[in-house]
């Protein structure tokens, strides 16, 4: 079977879908459309709909979008089918001006450059409105199918075959909380985490180093009390600058979390800043990071 089998059986002629394959190379950028695709859809269609030049045309002579997102080599994972309509072309006011593709530019991709640079590669981009098709509700985010290869990411329906592999019991794209040595996680990443990474956050409490991706500059802290490490994470990111006097004079847009030691969920407030205090010593940040004393 084949995704285009699904098309046939909604009477919708291939020659007139464009299909969108969403494989970014770059892990943080398709962890992030993942979980746009869960947590927040408002952003995910402002996500797609707007294409660079070539794409664009492809998408304008096409009345049907059908988007797809790699989550392992091999494989897309179905998304949502749209009927789409042309709209007007966006000036820069329209992405740095609009809270909604702003905030768009900041979750995915905001990581590597901030939202006026992003923009300013975006401009003249023609706006397509995408209303999502009922009829395939059911199938997102559980067919699984074999990805086609090559580099284009907006392909042709009628040339571009997509066999099935499966048709999950589950819809789900977010992938599970990694463990706690594997974590590492952007400000963008932070501030729209799938709720099992944010309840699982919320129960983690210990040491946790900060690395300002700008010069690679690193800063040792601890997390206990209500909210552990979520809460103290957030704190760090909840402003245009950090928390501390070192911090204070940084932008936390390009800060990177990970935890060098997790402690029991009923350590002692002094055991944990005990921990803190020795990571300090190890990794030398009060000499030649941004700790201070």
């Amino acid at each position: 079977m084949r995704f285009q089998d699904l098309l046939d059986l909604h009477d919708i002629p291939h020659g007139d879908v464009a299909l969108c394959l969403h494989k970014p190379r770059d892990p943080v950028a398709r962890r992030a459309l993942a979980i746009l695709v869960e947590e927040r859809r408002d952003l995910l269609e402002a996500y797609q709909s707007t294409h660079s030049s070539g794409a664009e045309a492809t998408v304008r002579a096409r009345s049907y979008f059908a988007s797809f997102l790699m989550q392992t080599p091999g494989e897309v994972v179905f998304i949502a089918a749209y009927r789409r309509e042309v709209g007007r072309v966006l000036g820069e006011q329209d992405w740095l001006g609009d809270p909604l593709r702003r905030e768009m530019l900041e979750r995915v991709g905001g990581h590597i450059a901030p939202p006026e640079a992003r923009a300013e590669t975006r401009l003249g981009r023609t706006l397509f409105h995408l209303e999502r098709i009922d009829a395939f509700v059911e199938c997102e985010k559980r067919l699984v199918l074999r990805d086609p290869g090559g580099r284009n990411y907006i392909r042709l329906a009628e040339t571009t075959p997509l066999d099935v592999i499966e048709l999950r019991r589950s819809a789900r794209l977010s992938p599970p909380v990694p463990e706690w040595s594997d974590l590492a996680l952007t400000r963008a990443e932070l501030e729209i985490l799938p709720r099992d990474w944010a309840t699982t956050l919320r129960n983690w409490r210990g040491v946790y180093l900060i690395v300002d991706e700008t010069d690679g500059a690193r800063y040792v802290g601890s997390a206990y009390g209500a909210e552990n490490l979520l809460g103290r994470w957030r704190s760090h990111v909840a402003g245009e600058v950090g928390v501390t006097v070192a911090l204070r004079r940084r932008s936390p847009a390009r800060f990177r979390f990970s935890i060098l030691e997790l402690v029991s969920p009923t350590a002692q407030d002094v055991d944990v800043i005990a921990c803190e205090a020795s990571w300090k010593t190890r990794l030398d940040t009060l000499r030649f990071g941004l700790n201070e004393n």
